[in-house]
């Protein structure tokens, strides 16, 4: 026998050895399919194969591996690992830079009898090493009853600053503000807010160097700036009384009156109310409230804004001025009884929102004052200021994905499992009691094997916002 033919021998026999002798245990892929090797109770060598019918449970037979001889290729699983539950957008993670009294418009003044013009600004506040991931937007409203509010307001900057701390790109707007004591004059101020409002985002929209993802846009405000966040998220123009729409609009940067091209994400509504509850019928974007049952500015139900509840006055002070108001009203036809529409607070928007399916949040104080940041001694109550912040901050980031993750079989291909979602950068899968044939961008490809104890598909993954996902389906 010559040299050659021993080796050849040999090589026949070391095959036939390893496929019966020195096989580990383990799960092995072949054609057709795949080999579990295993020791029985008596230590001998036995073997499972499952072929692959294109079903989603495995053909399962037993094979002898000295007799079939099959070439084995021990399976490697693919990597998996379940992404943590980052805090982005929950804690601060970012150093904040500020940049005050950016200019975002020019307009006529309220009031204004010769055509005075105001500049139109805000304060930026930007999450600083945060690489190029585009960042969500808050825009944040002050309060004042369209009268006198600022955007320096304490409340208000410690608020954009602990935003920005947790990523979003925070802006504390100015907007127009006074009226005369009539409704026609109040819905002015509210809907010149409202438009100013509009103006302010589609300013921030157009600086590319924040930025921001235009789809990841969230509104907040306290008292008139939660009415002009509510009317931002939900009113549109044909909302607008006819008096308002009839006149032409001053805003510089606005040539129509509420011109989009956005969508709110979500809003935090801060004892604030709507004018009208028909403009909730015009989206289904998800709202928190925090509002005091007993406010006496604005109504928790419905009412005219500064009458506890709606109801007429009953002290004998506010009798005579009531009296008196009627008096004047009569002689000064720009004077009003009641200068602000009938409106509709925390209360009724969470049950009219709650009715219509749309996520809604309502946290009702009891015994509370109108503002709530605020204390008994006027300065800010940090205990309750910062539950409302990071409540809000929490809400706005379960909304921060559209539509979260949803993993389901293929009812067309049983061994498909696919995720439904646009905003997945990444994902991971693992099979229990089965193996991965495939996998693409939102879908993988899996055979079962009918004996395991376990039968599972899981996915974990990260959005494009930066959060992170798992999810599991049992069979």
């Amino acid at each position: 026998m010559t040299f050659r033919r021993l080796l050849l021998l040999a090589a026949v026999l070391g095959l036939a050895l390893s496929c019966s002798k020195s096989v580990e245990p383990g799960l092995y892929t072949v054609q057709g399919g795949f080999v579990r090797v295993y020791l029985d109770s008596l230590g001998n060598t036995k073997a499972l194969m499952y072929r692959d019918t294109s079903a989603l449970w495995a053909d399962t037979v037993s094979i002898d591996l000295k007799e079939q001889k099959p070439v084995l290729k021990l399976y490697e699983a693919p990597e998996f690992h379940r992404f943590p539950a980052n805090e982005l957008y929950r804690n601060p993670m970012y150093r904040v830079r500020e940049t005050k009294d950016v200019i975002y418009g020019r307009v006529v003044r309220n009031l204004a009898e010769d055509g005075e013009r105001m500049d139109l600004t805000m304060d930026l506040y930007v999450p600083e090493d945060g690489g190029q991931v585009a960042r969500p937007l808050l825009v944040a409203f002050h309060e004042g009853a369209f009268l006198d509010g600022d955007k320096r307001d304490t409340s208000l900057v410690e608020w954009c600053r602990y935003f920005a701390s947790l990523g979003y790109v925070a802006a504390s707007v100015d907007y127009r503000q006074g009226y005369r004591r009539n409704v026609r004059s109040t819905d002015d101020a509210i809907f010149k807010a409202l438009k100013d409002a509009n103006a302010a985002v589609r300013f921030l929209l157009k600086r590319d160097s924040l930025l921001i993802h235009s789809e990841r846009i969230f509104a907040a405000g306290a008292d008139a700036g939660a009415v002009t966040a509510l009317n931002l998220a939900y009113m549109r123009e044909e909302n607008m009384p006819e008096i308002i729409q009839e006149e032409e609009d001053t805003t510089i940067v606005i040539r129509q009156a509420l011109l989009r091209g956005f969508d709110i994400r979500a809003a935090a509504n801060l004892w604030g109310a709507i004018p009208d509850t028909a403009i909730l019928h015009n989206a289904k974007i998800p709202v928190i409230s925090f509002q005091s049952q007993e406010d006496p500015v604005v109504p928790y139900g419905a009412g005219h804004p500064f009458e506890q509840d709606g109801k007429e006055p009953e002290d004998g002070f506010d009798v005579l001025r009531s009296i008196f108001e009627s008096i004047v009203s009569i002689f000064i036809p720009e004077v009003e009884r009641h200068p602000f529409r009938e409106v509709y607070g925390a209360g009724v928007i969470h049950r009219i929102l709650k009715a219509y399916g749309v996520p809604s949040e309502l946290h009702t104080y009891k015994g509370e004052r109108h503002n709530l940041f605020l204390g008994e001694d006027g300065r800010i109550d940090y205990p309750t200021y910062d539950e409302i912040k990071e409540q809000t901050a929490s809400f706005f980031a379960s909304r921060m994905v559209v539509a979260p993750v949803s993993l389901h079989q293929d009812p067309e291909d049983p061994q498909l499992f696919v995720i439904d979602n646009t905003e997945v950068e990444t994902c991971l899968w693992d099979i229990q009691g089965g193996v991965l044939l495939g996998k693409g961008d939102d879908a993988a490809r899996v055979l079962f094997f009918p004996d395991a104890p376990v039968h599972s598909v899981s996915v974990s993954g990260m959005y494009i916002s930066g959060l992170t996902f798992f999810e599991t389906v049992e069979l």
